[in-house]
């Protein structure tokens, strides 16, 4: 049985539907196991409390570790907390499953913001100079993951970088652009604040990344840190015209400075993708037009269901 925390988050929930469209038996691992659909196997865990008793779980055929206090922001108005999510969390989870099953396969699921962001496409082996407390927690939760994999467990280190997709959470900047928009576009126009337009990341499908996790975990402690990435950049303002091009009234765009994070908004984050590519045998494309049409659909579902724009 495959254990997935972090699984009522964005790529968790993609990653469960997955397994049991295969027919995969899955545990998630999840803060609030009610999120989940009744028929997943599912144990409360809560990252900052104590690990799941484990002796009275079935035994892992792997551990997928997604679970982490991921918002940017958020990490830089509290610190601690991050520490304890990102850091602390995962280390009482490993402790208890690796001293019961050490040979279970682990997957640890990083961040491609532990890199100091440079003009060329960011290889595994370059600097790593974290701007932001999510970034340097991230690098820290990595130090222990390593660790145990240098004390001979199977586990290795993926670095996502941007992903995007149907019910992300609203304080991410697509869903934020896309949700915005549609209220605006259902009052009849208005004007969309932002933040920084011009800074370039690689951006994937939540689907895709969510596959790559499943097909790079039987191949857990063969490497050491992949990153997971298309190799190519999309500047947020033009994937910013692409949503407002499918709009069907007009709306200006003013930039906000409440909305700038200054030095934790790197100016360009794009990965390479090389050694991912090799180890999945195929390359990650986005379909970039598709995502904006499925981004701005979403959004007008759930602005017509009444979700609110606040703190988009």
């Amino acid at each position: 049985m495959l254990w997935v925390t972090g699984a009522s988050g964005f790529v968790g929930t993609q990653l469960l539907r997955r397994l049991r469209r295969d027919g995969v038996a899955a545990l998630a691992l999840a803060r609030d196991p009610r999120r989940l659909p009744a028929h997943w196997a599912a144990v409360a865990w809560d990252l900052e409390g104590r690990a799941p008793d484990v002796a009275s779980l079935p035994r892992p055929s792997g551990l997928l570790h997604l679970a982490a206090l991921a918002h940017v922001p958020e990490c830089e108005r509290d610190p601690q907390r991050a520490r304890a999510v990102n850091v602390a969390g995962p280390a009482r989870l490993y402790e208890a499953v690796l001293e019961r099953w050490p040979q279970t396969p682990v997957l640890h699921v990083s961040s491609a913001y532990v890199y100091r962001p440079q003009p060329a496409p960011v290889r595994e082996e370059d600097a790593v100079e974290p701007a932001s407390v999510y970034g340097v927690t991230k690098l820290e939760g990595e130090a222990l993951a390593l660790g145990l994999r240098d004390r001979g467990h199977r586990v290795s280190v993926l670095r996502p970088f941007n992903h995007s997709g149907a019910g992300q959470d609203a304080r991410y900047v697509l869903p934020s652009f896309a949700l915005r928009l549609a209220a605006l576009e259902r009052r009849g126009g208005g004007t969309l604040e932002v933040g920084n337009l011009h800074s370039v990341r690689d951006f994937l499908h939540v689907s895709q990344v969510a596959q790559a996790y499943l097909d790079l975990l039987p191949r857990a402690g063969e490497f050491e840190i992949l990153n997971v990435c298309s190799g190519t950049g999309q500047r947020v303002g033009d994937l910013l015209d692409g949503l407002q091009a499918r709009l069907h009234v007009p709306v200006s765009v003013r930039v906000d400075g409440s909305r700038l994070r200054g030095a934790a908004d790197a100016e360009r984050l794009v990965g390479d993708p090389s050694r991912l590519q090799a180890a999945l045998g195929r390359s990650l494309r986005l379909d970039r037009e598709a995502l904006l049409d499925e981004l701005i659909e979403d959004a007008r579902r759930r602005v017509a269901a009444g979700e609110s724009v606040a703190g988009a």
